[in-house]
């Protein structure tokens, strides 16, 4: 999200309000206090009328989805900015290691894209939609090494479930146990062998003999 000017109703009358309302929950989410926001907290910071962030959101938590959505978008981005390559396990690992430091870098919207506050997800459609097309970027780069002989073929859609789930664990981990989880080796080298292994273990191997 771009940073806006604070002429709130200027901003208001040229159709941006849901923008600076996101911008200024993002504030809040940040330095912790977005447990205390209310959206009529918001109006009065971004100085609109009280019933005017309803136009725009039913309640706080369509705000959060919102801004949790706009996360997921964000994340989108870096994931294989470059596109994909005519390697699977480079751009899986490539894919890993940009959600791994997203995380790092946007930890409390990271936290609210995963957390509990917005469950049951499907109840906020943009939100369900952009954290199923992040998922859809590791099914297809599986089912791409699938073709080529590279990964597994007997269940694509749960190979990428547990590669999700690898790459989840150790950005969750690096997040709320960074302290332990780098204590043999600094967080970069033990993020980068985590993923290996969690990429080895989705390759296809032959019967045995």
């Amino acid at each position: 999200m771009q940073t806006m000017s604070n002429n709130s109703s200027s901003s208001y009358h040229h159709g941006n309000l849901r923008e600076e309302l996101l911008n200024q929950a993002e504030k809040h989410l940040l330095d912790g206090s977005v447990n205390e926001l209310s959206l009529r907290a918001l109006a009065r910071e971004v100085g609109v009328s009280q019933t005017a962030p309803y136009r725009h959101f039913k309640d706080k938590n369509a705000l959060l989805a919102a801004l949790a959505t706009e996360g997921f978008n964000r994340l989108l981005v870096t994931l294989n900015p470059d596109g994909l390559s005519a390697d699977p396990v480079a751009d899986l690992m490539t894919l890993g290691t940009a959600y791994v430091h997203f995380a790092q870098e946007n930890p409390e919207i990271f936290r609210l894209m995963f957390g509990p506050v917005l469950l049951p997800r499907k109840q906020y459609t943009e939100l369900f939609a952009a954290g199923r097309e992040a998922f859809y970027r590791v099914q297809h780069i599986i089912e791409r090494g699938a073709e080529k002989g590279i990964f597994g073929k007997d269940d694509i859609p749960s190979m990428a479930h547990t590669a999700w789930a690898g790459v989840h664990g150790v950005a969750t981990l690096i997040l709320d146990h960074g302290d332990s989880f780098g204590y043999y080796h600094d967080l970069e080298s033990q993020s980068e062998k985590s993923l290996k292994i969690m990429v080895e273990g989705l390759k296809a191997h032959p019967p045995a003999q």
